[in-house]
């Protein structure tokens, strides 16, 4: 099984070391993001919202993340 350590040079990149720590913390706002908007598409939990600005929402999300080719698998 191959390793892999990262390592920052603080205080100066305390902020890449911060995102790295939090990689997983965004990776689930993302997901559930996604999927609260995939739910009021498909049971339209939002009244108020109007469903084709949120399909968009939703793409966008997901061309972002894919653009950056960032992995969720």
């Amino acid at each position: 099984m191959a390793n892999a350590t990262l390592s920052f040079t603080l205080p100066e990149e305390q902020v890449e070391f911060e995102m790295a720590c939090k990689a997983v913390d965004l990776h689930s706002i993302i997901t559930t993001l996604s999927d609260e908007l995939r739910g009021h598409l498909k049971y339209d939990s939002h009244p108020s919202w109007d469903s084709a600005t949120v399909e968009e929402i939703r793409q966008l999300l997901w061309e972002m993340v894919n653009e950056r080719n960032v992995n969720f698998s």
